[in-house]
């Protein structure tokens, strides 16, 4: 999906040379993170144009159409939503997304758009989802850090500042007062509560302790001292999951904390999963970068992507069975006019394919490493309100596949004149999900944007980013040039009918001479000769 060309516009606003002046608040469309439109869509121009009932009969007219004739119940619609593939999914949804914005966005439906976020937000809590709150709660966290000075703003989101908006978020925020309410501090549970997942006070300090003890960012004395009980709790939790395999053996903790650390580390891969598609919205390519990365480490409860890390990464994969998987990357951009389209091919090649025999052995027996991934795959969809697969039936026709996300990142270079906060980050121009099966050799995808007004070279780092697996992302930088603009020269349409009247009073003006009397024999023939 194509991004704005204002990214490039703003990274030439500049302050003079030597200024001290703080940048203001962030305006009031970047304070709140919502759904908006992607320039470009033609799907979003159209919209504009089309009211929410003309909207609504489109997006059931489209449903109807794969309904098949069957009743429009929910039980129906649940089961022609089972049988449809990804693709018919998207298609579909992409066609509801205009009638969410109109109803979202437009002052004239207001009171529905509230109804409707009261009452999603009201079937999210009660199924254990991210609620709105939540992504006003990272919004806020995401602003803070962008708006910021200092050497920490001018780099990538640090891991621990992330952590910290997800630990502090109300989503794991009830995880803590669930604790408090079970008698997590007392240490004794209610009747009927044994088994579940509460973290015990002395496992907290005992963890807590030993990641000091590691020397984990975050646990140092002085970056303790303050630090509210519910986002202690959450935040210990998080990194004891992310550091377990380095962890003292002499550290057991209780079978209810291990629950507990479980059920935090579950909805911080929700909520990074949340911050990923509100990046995506927003063009915030820093965040949506430490969103993916955040969300692998959360997956497989490893510490960083350091070279040790990477190395256990290979070597669990291989006791599954799997490969681990290796890229390389071809990108290239087309040339344009000022304010036309740039289209950005990226072609992705597995190094790591696998052979019809290799994969058709990873599907044995459905106990395989892959089978559980995919089943795994669909139990957190189904957790996060996504169609799930009935039991016993095939994940898909294709097999496991693996997923990967293309972010296009505009570069500026500003050298050094200081600009203003909001022009100092990076933009996220265009982004592209990919898919491919086990033994699909190469992947291609594309995104385009308008280009700048400015003719020039421009760059676009383009990343291939996993979700899922820790040290196996790759980026590749393009380089793109914008032509200077055609301009065809035509006479201002007022100074050419004046010109015109003018010459025209001109020849009204000249002298007319008189012309003779045509002579006899010039005389036309009759019409009719005479009888």
């Amino acid at each position: 999906s194509p991004a704005s060309n204002s990214w490039w516009a703003t990274s030439r606003a500049t302050m003079s040379k030597g200024s001290k002046k703080k940048p203001g608040p962030a305006p009031k469309s970047e304070q709140r993170a919502k759904a908006e439109p992607v320039p470009g869509d033609e799907a979003t121009s159209k919209a504009e144009q089309q009211s929410a009932a003309e909207l609504e009969a489109c997006f059931m007219k489209a449903l109807e159409k794969r309904m098949g004739g069957l009743e429009m119940t929910e039980d129906n619609v649940r089961k022609v939503l089972l049988a449809m593939s990804p693709e018919e999914q998207r298609a579909l949804a992409e066609e509801g997304e205009a009638l969410k914005r109109e109803l979202l966005q437009n002052e004239e439906h207001a009171d529905e758009a509230k109804k409707f976020r009261a009452e999603v937000n009201k079937n999210a809590e009660a199924r254990g989802l991210p609620t709105e709150a939540d992504g006003e709660h990272l919004t806020k966290g995401v602003l803070a850090f962008l708006n910021a000075e200092g050497d920490e703003a001018s780099g990538p989101v640090p891991t621990l500042r992330l952590l910290i908006m997800l630990a502090s978020s109300p989503y794991l925020a009830k995880l803590a007062l669930a604790d408090a309410a079970a008698g997590g501090q007392t240490g004794e549970a209610p009747p009927g509560r044994a088994r579940e997942a509460r973290a015990e006070p002395a496992d907290i300090d005992a963890l807590e302790q030993a990641l000091a003890g590691l020397e984990v960012d975050g646990f140092a004395p002085d970056q303790r001292a303050g630090r509210p009980p519910f986002v202690r709790r959450n935040l210990t939790l998080l990194c004891g999951h992310l550091h377990r395999e380095r962890l003292p053996e002499s550290l057991v903790l209780r079978d209810s904390t291990k629950r507990a650390q479980g059920a935090a580390a579950g909805r911080a891969s929700k909520l990074s999963e949340m911050l990923f598609r509100y990046a995506l919205q927003n063009r915030w390519v820093k965040p949506a970068l430490a969103a993916t990365e955040v969300q692998a480490l959360l997956t497989n409860g490893l510490w960083d992507g350091s070279e040790a890390a990477k190395r256990r990464m290979a070597e669990r994969m291989a006791e599954a069975g799997l490969k681990l998987p290796r890229l390389k990357m071809a990108v290239s951009a087309t040339d344009a006019r000022p304010g036309r389209k740039v289209t950005v091919k990226a072609e992705v090649y597995r190094t790591h394919v696998y052979s019809e025999e290799e994969a058709a052995a990873l599907e044995v027996g459905g106990e395989s490493a892959a089978a559980h991934a995919v089943d795994k795959a669909a139990e957190e969809r189904a957790a996060q309100g996504q169609v799930r697969a009935e039991a016993g039936a095939a994940p898909s026709e294709a097999g496991p596949q693996e997923g990967w996300w293309v972010v296009g990142e505009a570069i500026r270079e500003n050298g050094d004149v200081p600009v203003e906060a909001a022009a100092r980050h990076n933009a996220l121009v265009g982004f592209a999900p990919l898919t491919a099966p086990l033994t699909l050799p190469t992947m291609t995808c594309e995104f385009s944007f308008d280009a700048p007004e400015t003719p020039g070279e421009y760059k676009v780092m383009v990343h291939c980013r996993s979700t899922g697996c820790v040290g196996v992302d790759v980026r590749k930088k393009v380089t793109f040039k914008v032509l200077p603009a055609i301009f065809v020269k035509r006479p201002a349409p007022a100074a050419t009918a004046k010109a015109e009247e003018a010459e025209e009073e001109a020849r009204e003006r000249e002298p007319r001479e008189e012309q003779p009397p045509p002579l006899e024999a010039e005389a036309p023939p009759p019409l009719i000769a005479a009888a």
